[in-house]
């Protein structure tokens, strides 16, 4: 029988509270606890009281079976007592304190990663430590498959939705009899699953399908999220990753099940885009399992993708088709294309009021966005940004603003108020059915190529890009965070800069037709 003496630790020992000894106080505190080994201490200047078994259960806060186990007479590390006749002692309080300091255990704090299941404490022996269970688990080998396989199995701590931990039996495919030839290398595989299972770090698993980390995943991390992004994200969520994940363990989704899940979208005839965003939105899932405790680890961190598809650019509208299309539309479809062509804005961000607009500075800021017919804050990493137009560009703005008899509050480009007889939320006009309704009709019907929001956009960006406008301002006009952006993927060469370019490398050979005499001909 042991007793808990670690209170003893600091100061003098007093009497336990509420015991009847408490005269003891004064006289325990005339005598300090010694340093100098049993025996060697110096005799108290004043008598001391002798304790009784009982006075030293109650002052000590011992038991009598400590007291007892260390007064016999084979007692390997005896109490100091005073034995009166044959079974009477008593014990000097002074002695029995420096006998408790001096083996007193000090609370001990480790982890025990080593077999021997125990741990070095300052000198004074070994003592036993609680251990993670270690397991090596077991393999069979399957013969009901063609061809035959191993299976492993093993066990796991897993916390149910309900939150209570228990352990479950595991059963997984190690391979085929191709691939492990022996049952020890099948046994070797299971080791290389088991392993971070071992670890004195691992906790158990939370057990949550994905389908209901999903429902999750909207409530805490789309739902601060914007509009277009969200779109995106419910999209792949839909139609890829709930029929590929969604019955599956959040936990049980390993890294090579998500490079199987990207190699089958491509096999299907996925643009390296697509694909692209599938492992972004699947890793941006796993990262938010992860910071909220459902999983240790992203499985879609380090999937791999295919290379870039060869893939010519389009071909960009030209100014005079631009301005063909313009005159051709009315308004205010006119103007609101005149005005993003000059701008290069997003088609999301043509959601302007008169009042965004600053005629003396010939400032256009752009402060909002719409996406779906839901209002939200632009894409610019700085929130909003001015457009500097040009006098004309103001002027014509105005003269709309006037024909309309349009107040400063109200929409530059706004939505039909009347739709068969009923009256409609006043609002923005969405770009999405602009497009389609207006703009693609009449570049039809004047025979001009196919045009899009993104492509006179990109003509926009090129333009200022092949005249030596700075990146930077360029940037800024677009709304990217950086002017790499621009110059990878908005930045076409304009025809005037390749013949240049093409110009000066020719003219340094100088490069000759040779005459028709000159060439060999080709041997039949």
């Amino acid at each position: 029988m042991s007793a808990n003496l670690t209170h003893f630790g600091s100061g003098p020992i007093m009497p336990a509270s509420g015991s009847p000894y408490t005269g003891f106080e004064s006289e325990m505190r005339a005598f300090p606890i010694p340093s100098t080994p049993p025996g060697d201490e110096p005799r108290p200047t004043g008598p001391a009281k002798l304790l009784t078994v009982r006075d030293l259960c109650e002052v000590f806060g011992v038991t009598p079976g400590w007291v007892y186990t260390r007064t016999k007479r084979d007692a390997i590390d005896p109490l100091p007592a005073v034995r009166l006749g044959l079974r009477g002692k008593r014990f000097d309080p002074d002695k029995i304190s420096t006998y408790i300091r001096q083996r007193e255990r000090h609370p001990v704090s480790a982890t025990l990663e080593s077999p021997s299941g125990s741990a070095p404490i300052e000198g004074k022996g070994h003592f036993k430590l609680k251990r993670k269970r270690v397991q090596t688990g077991s393999v069979r080998l399957r013969e009901d498959g063609d061809p035959a396989w191993w299976e492993g199995f093993y066990r796991e701590d897993i916390v149910t939705e309900a939150g209570k931990k228990v352990r479950r039996r595991r059963a997984v495919n190690l391979g085929t009899v191709k691939e492990f030839r022996s049952k020890k290398a099948a046994l070797q595989k299971l080791a290389v699953i088991l392993e971070p299972i071992n670890k004195a770090k691992c906790s158990p698993k939370m057990m949550m399908s994905f389908r209901g980390f999903i429902a999750k995943y909207r409530t805490l991390k789309l739902a601060n999220q914007k509009g277009t992004t969200v779109h995106g994200y419910e999209t792949n969520i839909r139609a890829h990753y709930l029929p590929e994940f969604g019955d599956r363990q959040l936990s049980d989704i390993s890294p090579e099940d998500v490079q199987i899940f990207i190699n089958q979208k491509r096999l299907e005839g996925k643009a390296v885009q697509t694909l692209r965003n599938l492992k972004w939105g699947l890793s941006s899932i796993f990262e938010s399992a992860i910071k909220h405790g459902y999983v240790t680890s992203n499985p879609a961190a380090n999937a791999d993708l295919p290379p870039d598809e060869v893939k010519e650019d389009p071909d960009l509208p030209t100014g005079n088709q631009l301005s063909q299309l313009i005159e051709s539309l009315e308004e205010p479809y006119a103007t609101m294309v005149y005005l993003f062509a000059v701008s290069s804005i997003r088609p999301e961000e043509l959601v302007f009021k008169w009042h965004d607009l600053n005629p003396e500075t010939r400032d256009l800021k752009v402060v909002r966005a719409m996406n779906k017919g839901k209002l939200h804050t632009p894409k610019y990493h700085r929130g909003t940004r001015p457009i500097r137009l040009t006098e004309a560009d103001v002027e014509r703005l105005l003269s709309l603003m006037r024909r309309r008899n349009a107040l400063d509050d109200d929409w530059m480009f706004p939505n039909r108020i009347k739709k068969a007889g009923k009256k409609m939320k006043p609002g923005p006009m969405r770009y999405e059915e602009i497009l389609a309704r207006k703009i693609q009709p009449v570049a039809d019907r004047l025979g001009l190529p196919h045009i899009t929001w993104r492509l006179i956009r990109h003509w926009g960006s090129t333009q200022m890009i092949g005249n030596k406008v700075d990146p930077k301002v360029v940037q800024q006009r677009l709304g990217h965070s950086r002017p790499d952006i621009v110059m990878r993927h908005y930045a076409h060469a304009l025809d005037e800069r390749a013949d240049q370019a093409a110009g000066l490398v020719s003219d340094q050979l100088g490069c000759q037709i040779p005459a028709a005499s000159a060439v060999n001909p080709v041997e039949a």
